[in-house]
């Protein structure tokens, strides 16, 4: 009588804890669906955009890495999950943790480049725990993702217009003949050294002052070069700004007006 009830103690235990493993099992699957965040580009009238690229750009103090990712005839799913980036990112499931900011850089042939608002990414510090974490591109919707969603974000590309920087002295005065470097800005060490930047272009002022630089929805880095004279090395000066306008006026030191100033003084 007492084996066949430790029999039966034996075989039900067994049975629980195969019920309790089972549940165990299922939630882990649950919770491990992957989160993904698909990125609908359009023109602004509800057409169709054709990606040329897609890049996860990822921020940890003064370091920049950036990740391609694939992209699709109707746009490009970005999977979210950390497991992911700790799988496809070098060095990633020691560093994702202190991911300060990330953004998403897309670029259609025929449009003004876009990037994406800076991210809480997540898995890191930045996002913290069970978080949703927030998506936005400019002109466009705003993005809650959560741990297993699948949501769709529509990103409205545009146009590219002329634009332009316009360099002047402290007077007005335009500046001519100075050399203009612009970027992507993603990050900038304490010194002012750019990391990882994306080089758009360079150019010289002109008689007007004015130089082209290339149009897109993102913060631009520009540096700008003046010439070394008699008394003064030669400078970079680097500003970091969004534009809002066609043309933005950038007020720099006119060498040439300190040179005559001491000349006059000696």
């Amino acid at each position: 009588m007492r084996s066949n009830f430790l029999i039966f103690l034996k075989y039900t235990g067994a049975y629980s804890l195969l019920l309790i493993a089972s549940f165990l099992v299922g939630t882990k699957v649950l919770y491990a669906d992957p989160t993904y965040l698909h990125l609908d580009p359009r023109d602004g009238q509800d057409g169709q955009v054709q990606l040329t690229h897609a890049t996860l750009v990822l921020v940890v103090g003064n370091y920049v890495d950036k990740l391609p990712l694939d992209i699709s005839p109707d746009g490009v799913d970005v999977n979210m999950d950390p497991s992911w980036i700790r799988a496809n990112w070098p060095g990633g499931k020691n560093r994702l943790k202190n991911v300060d900011r990330a953004y998403l850089y897309l670029r259609a042939e025929g449009y003004a480049p876009i990037v994406s608002s800076p991210i809480n990414w997540m898995g890191s510090d930045s996002a913290g725990l069970g978080k949703d974490v927030v998506v936005s591109f400019p002109g466009g919707k705003v993005a809650m993702v959560g741990k297993g969603r699948k949501l769709s974000l529509t990103v409205n590309f545009r146009k590219p217009i002329e634009r332009f920087v316009r360099l002047s002295n402290g007077k007005g005065k335009p500046l001519s003949g100075i050399k203009v470097k612009s970027y992507i800005y993603w990050s900038k060490s304490a010194d002012g050294k750019l990391n990882g930047a994306d080089f758009l272009g360079e150019g010289i002022s002109d008689d007007t002052g004015r130089v082209p630089v290339t149009d897109g929805d993102f913060t631009y880095a520009i540096q700008v070069t003046q010439k070394a004279t008699s008394g003064h090395p030669a400078d970079t000066v680097l500003i970091v700004k969004r534009f809002e306008d066609k043309e933005y006026p950038l007020t720099v030191p006119d060498v040439s007006t300190v040179d005559s100033q001491e000349a006059q003084t000696r």
